[in-house]
Parts: structure tokens; C-alpha cells; sequence
């Protein structure tokens, strides 16, 4: 065991993350399943699932989700039970579920197997918004599904195992955090992982509640935006002052003062993009600060561990997937190093589309686990992500640009071969299970 070196310079994989199948039975509207032609509905072979045992001594987690919904998988309670038999006596084993399967035998079945942690999703307690998100789905589903976790957590004298919720979060949908968090607390659930929604479709684009902006470059543009409000200057008007699109009082002073702000940021060293900028809702800002602050403190009254995305992209990225020593492993065999670029899609972010390729580094079928972490090709991937030399894609003024702004992607504007960018986990507005 080389736990001297850092999770992604060990010989072998810390986290893994197993994607048993793409079906779903849910038409959930987040969902990546729902952008473009869609992913189709596959299932993990048992086959495929045996050639990962050699890896499971060294883990320390092993999640057993993807994109679709685990429970669908007749073998699950399997590949748990044979998990269990290989890894080591303190990793843990758990995925996240819609909860519309799990019944009292299902739970119980999950637990005696040996899983240690689930994660339900609920995006409301309101049952007509929990539809809006959650196409098939109802809130007695996870009612019910906490109930049966409750139960069989007793019955199978599992006093370790945790359950807890995630909630994606979306403008629609902030009012219902601090509920939510009851709902995992009244119902015996210990933790809430709380992720902003990350827009397949560009009709969810207003949806997204968190600032694009970085929150470096933020904090300057809020406290010099606070300035020139004190002076009279409305920085929103930048735009129509600029072009001239409507008569505006003061308007050589709007556009001095902005643009002056703009130099101040790039000085500074920290990208900028104006029309975020121009765009910025202070009055949305503080309402979002003000509920984080607000649900902080009352998971912590209640008990409940709340993990919360950050309020704008950070400057300072972090990969927690490269980290912390990750590889996923998708339901046909191929390995990847991060949900990112699991698969391949389209997505909106910061309002813009933005293609995404899978990136694989072999497949289990051809080679084992270990041989492809330890191919120079995956090594030399992890040590350059953890230098982070990557722009801040979604803050250019410079975008849209066809760098990264179609398929096939080759390098980004300063010559990297890597397609981190444009990736929103890194800059801590995502959240997954891991």
C-alpha cells in the first residue's frame, strides 16, 4: 500500500465508480439522458463486472451508479455481495437511487448485502414541483423509500449505514432546500448533497441558480458595482450606453467606470467576461447567500450534513475526482477519469452549448483495471490535471469560440491537449456522490 503518495500517483485507483446501467425509469428533466439523441438503455455484465475484483482490495469506496438508476439492475444485491467479499473491511459501498423501487424487501435485501450508503434524490418536498423535475416520479416514492431504509437498517442491525438525499438545485427550486433538509432530518437520513443544475437543454438555461462569473473576478466587480451605485451609476446600463440603444443619463461615465473595472480585473490577473459581468443580479446573489447561510445553520441545528455547491465558479479549481484518486468505469467496460467526460454530450453552461467527448483510456475487456490506471497514457493525464493550467473557459470575453465550442475537441486557447476548461465540477458548482 503506497498511501505516502497522493490517491492519483498510487499504483491503484482509491475511488471507484461503477456505472451498472443507463436505463432509468424515471424522464427526469436535469438529466443527461433527456439532451440530444439521448443514452441507451444498457446494463452492466456480470462478465464485465468481475474483471474490477482485482482492484477492490486497495478501495476505499466503490460507487455503483451512473447515469441511470441502479435499482433496475437484477444483479445488484450480486455485485454488492461480491464487492463485500474483496474489499477491504472499512470501504464503502453506495449509489444513489430515484427511490421509486425500493420497497421493505429491496432495502433490506440492499443492506444485508452489504451496501453502507445511499443517497435518494429529492428535489422538493412540494409534490407538484418534485413532478416538475422529476418526470414519473412522486414524493410518496421517497417517502416511502426513506421509511423502508429506516426499517431495514434495524432489521438488519446495520447501525453504520447512512442515508441521506441530494437535491439539484434550480431557480425554481431554492425555496425548498430548507425543507428538504427537514425531510432528510425528520426521517432519520443523515447527510444532503446539494448540486446546481447543470443545463442538457438551452430551455433550461434560466434555470440555473448559480453567478457565472468566477468569484474572485465577482468580488471585485460587487464591491466596485457597490461604488458606483453610491455615485449614482447604474453598471447594468453599460450595454445600452455603449451601443447607444436608448438615450441614457450619464452615459460616458457608465461606460469609463466599467470599463475601468474590466482593466482593474484583468490587472489583477483574473478573467473576465462582460456581458456576466453587465448581467450580474445582485439582489438574486444575496438572496442565494442569504439561504446557504440560512440552511448551514439549521442542518447543523438538525443534524444533518449539508455539503453545499459554491455561489459562483471558483478561480481556484479543484478536481476532487483526480484528487482523490478516481477512475470510472462505464456499462460497456470502458474506463474514464471523471463524470465529465463519462460520456459524451451537449450541454448549455454559462448559457453557451458546449459539446462534450467521453474520454477513455481502454477498455476492462482488453486489458485489466490496474494495467490501464497504470498506462502511461492515464498516469500522465492525472499529474498535468493537477496542475491546473486550464482557462476559465466560461469567463473568456473572447468565447464563443471553436476551441472548445465543438466535438472532437484538440487543445484549448493555451495549448492544452485536456478538455478541463469548460468542466463545472472542477469549479465547484457540481456535486456528485463520491
Amino acid at each position: 500500500m503506497d498511501r505516502s503518495l497522493p490517491p492519483f500517483e498510487r499504483a491503484h485507483p482509491t475511488k471507484l465508480f461503477a456505472e451498472v446501467t443507463t436505463a432509468c425509469n424515471l424522464r427526469c428533466a436535469m438529466c443527461v439522458k433527456q439532451s440530444g439523441p439521448g443514452i441507451p438503455d444498457e446494463f452492466l455484465a456480470r462478465e464485465t463486472f468481475e474483471k474490477l475484483v482485482p482492484a477492490f482490495p486497495t478501495l476505499d469506496t466503490l460507487i455503483l451508479n451512473g447515469i441511470g438508476e441502479p435499482l433496475l439492475h437484477p444483479e445488484l444485491e450480486e455485485f454488492i455481495k461480491t464487492a463485500r467479499r474483496h474489499l477491504p473491511r472499512e470501504a464503502v459501498i453506495g449509489f444513489q437511487t430515484n427511490g421509486s423501487l425500493l420497497t421493505d424487501e429491496r432495502a433490506f435485501s440492499l443492506l444485508a448485502a452489504g451496501t453502507d450508503t445511499i443517497s435518494i434524490s429529492v428535489d422538493a418536498a412540494d409534490p407538484a414541483l418534485f413532478r416538475s423535475m422529476r418526470e414519473g416520479g412522486e414524493t410518496e416514492d421517497v417517502n416511502r423509500a426513506a421509511a423502508a431504509l429506516g426499517r431495514a437498517k434495524e432489521r438488519a442491525r446495520r447501525t453504520c449505514f447512512r442515508w441521506g438525499a441530494e437535491l439539484v438545485l434550480a431557480k425554481e427550486t431554492t425555496g425548498e432546500l430548507p425543507k428538504v433538509i427537514e425531510w432528510v432530518a425528520a426521517r432519520g437520513g443523515s447527510f444532503l448533497l446539494v448540486t446546481h443544475i447543470l443545463p442538457y437543454r438551452e430551455e433550461a438555461v434560466p434555470s440555473v441558480a448559480y453567478d457565472p462569473n468566477v468569484d474572485r473576478s465577482l468580488a471585485h466587480y460587487r464591491k466596485r458595482k457597490l461604488e458606483a451605485a453610491e455615485q449614482g451609476i447604474d453598471l447594468s446600463l453599460y450595454y445600452t450606453a455603449k451601443w447607444r440603444l436608448a438615450p441614457v443619463e450619464r452615459r460616458e461615465e457608465i461606460i469609463t467606470f466599467l470599463e475601468k473595472v474590466v482593466q482593474e480585473i484583468s490587472d489583477m490577473g483574473l478573467p473576465q467576461h462582460i456581458p456576466n459581468l453587465v448581467a450580474h443580479d445582485e439582489d438574486q446573489y444575496r438572496k442565494m447567500e442569504r439561504l446557504f447561510g440560512e440552511s448551514r445553520a439549521l442542518a447543523q441545528a438538525r443534524g444533518v450534513d449539508l455539503r453545499l455547491p459554491s455561489l459562483s465558479p471558483r478561480m481556484d479549481r479543484r478536481c476532487d475526482f483526480i484528487e482523490e484518486g478516481s477512475a470510472f468505469l462505464s456499462v460497456s467496460g470502458t474506463v474514464h477519469p471523471c463524470y465529465f467526460l463519462w460520456h459524451s454530450f451537449t450541454c448549455h453552461a454559462d448559457g453557451r452549448i458546449r459539446p462534450v467527448d467521453a474520454l477513455s483510456f481502454g477498455s476492462v475487456h482488453d486489458r485489466p483495471l490496474l494495467d490501464i490506471w497504470n498506462s502511461p497514457e492515464f498516469a500522465a493525464y492525472r499529474r498535468e490535471i493537477g496542475t491546473y493550467p486550464f482557462p476559465h473557459c466560461g469567463n473568456c470575453s473572447l468565447a464563443p469560440c471553436d476551441y472548445i465550442e465543438r466535438h472532437e475537441f484538440e487543445q484549448d486557447c493555451l495549448g492544452n491537449r485536456l478538455t478541463c476548461g469548460s468542466c463545472p465540477w472542477s469549479l465547484g458548482v457540481l456535486q456528485c456522490m463520491r
